[in-house]
């Protein structure tokens, strides 16, 4: 994989509310490349999202009632098939992909609250997409990661302690050898 597909792959995986993405999700999901999505697709997909959830010692929803939601989020122009346009015309393509692909994603929307998914479906205003809040959130911690790199090479041990408290040679003259340091753990 070049450097410029693994860029698209990442955008696609962060995005998958853009048009190139929704397009691109589903060209993997089409595994016999006919144009539209059949049930044997979807259940292919959900099955490896089955084993996942499995290990990590989670009850996964029986496939029936997952492509029910999934049927009623989409609302396709014809009963079960789910085509490129469904997707697109939907805009919950991105919760639809999730559920295939990326389970914690699945998680999330699965504990979340309905009514702020209703508040995605009615929200025309302008928001940041999901590549936006990914851009974001990953420069954050890069920032804290830096400033934290920083304050380490900027750090010195002579801060530590006062130069006055150190006793020169002439100082202690003859004394040194009967100098006993009686409590180290101060």
């Amino acid at each position: 994989m070049s450097y410029a597909d693994f860029v698209w792959l990442l955008i696609s995986e962060e995005d998958k509310r853009s048009a190139t993405s929704i397009e691109y999700w589903f060209r993997c999901m089409d595994l016999d490349g006919d144009g539209v999505l059949s049930m044997y697709e979807l259940e292919y997909f959900y099955e490896e999202q089955c084993e996942r959830m499995e290990v990590m010692g989670i009850e996964p929803l029986p496939f029936h009632d997952l492509l029910c939601q999934m049927l009623d989020l989409v609302k396709p122009e014809r009963d079960g098939r789910v085509t490129l346009r469904d997707l697109k015309r939907c805009r919950m393509a991105h919760v639809f992909y999730n559920t295939f692909f990326n389970l914690e994603k699945y998680l999330d929307n699965e504990q979340r609250d309905p009514f702020a998914v209703q508040k995605d479906i009615e929200n025309d205003g302008p928001e940041p997409s999901d590549w936006d809040r990914y851009a974001a959130e990953e420069y954050e911690i890069l920032v804290a990661e830096e400033s934290g790199n920083e304050q380490l090479q900027e750090g010195s041990f002579e801060e530590d302690y006062d130069a006055d408290e150190v006793l020169s040679p002439p100082e202690t003259g003859d004394k040194s050898d009967k100098l006993v340091i009686s409590d180290l753990s101060a």
